[in-house]
């Protein structure tokens, strides 16, 4: 009784040739929506088919065969990505006739946060986007310092700042495989 009653309060008039329609969502995971769809054909011949358009901007389009639920209603369960698609019902025969373009969320199906209407775009306050540009900044200037102190270190080590003063560098370590003493001060390194 209630499924009856929110039927009839979600209800959308179409136009078109199309009296009502209703989407309800059945199960849902992350991946996928599986809806039931319905609506009413108001026309005065019976169509040969009726058939769903599914749209969602920069997407393919979807096209669904509805089958006769009887007294003018087409119906179908299918499963979709979560998303808040744009459905247009198309009736093809003698005289074809096509719904205005409607939203499944319009059709009183509620797809969660995660589906969202496809038109909407993530924006931020002008406060987080601050936030954000410090913390880029922020840590730009942290890679800086640490890139000078690792590159002062270096300079450091090699002696170069010992020739700038005119004193000699104390030379190359020896080689500690090597099984030769180093030479004393004031000896001759080659006897």
């Amino acid at each position: 009784m209630a499924r009856v009653l929110a039927s009839i309060f979600l209800a959308v008039e179409l136009g078109g040739g199309f009296g009502t329609a209703t989407a309800e969502i059945v199960s849902t995971t992350s991946e996928s929506v599986v809806v039931e769809l319905e609506v009413e054909v108001e026309m005065e011949s019976t169509p040969d088919s009726v058939v769903a358009h599914f749209v969602l901007p920069d997407e393919d389009q979807i096209t669904i065969p509805l089958l006769p639920r009887g007294e003018g209603l087409y119906g179908v369960t299918t499963e979709l990505k979560p998303a808040n698609y744009q459905v247009v019902f198309e009736a093809l025969g003698e005289t074809s006739s096509q719904s205005d373009p409607v939203s499944l969320s319009d059709l009183g199906a509620d797809l969660g946060p995660q589906a969202g209407d496809s038109d909407e775009e993530d924006e931020s306050s002008p406060e987080t986007n601050r936030w954000l540009w410090l913390g880029v900044a922020l840590g730009a200037a942290s890679l800086s310092a640490l890139a000078f102190w690792v590159l002062g270190a270096r300079d450091e080590d090699d002696g170069s700042e010992d020739l700038e003063a005119g004193q000699p560098s104390e030379g190359p370590l020896p080689d500690e495989t090597s099984s030769e003493a180093p030479a004393e001060v004031g000896e001759d390194p080659g006897a």
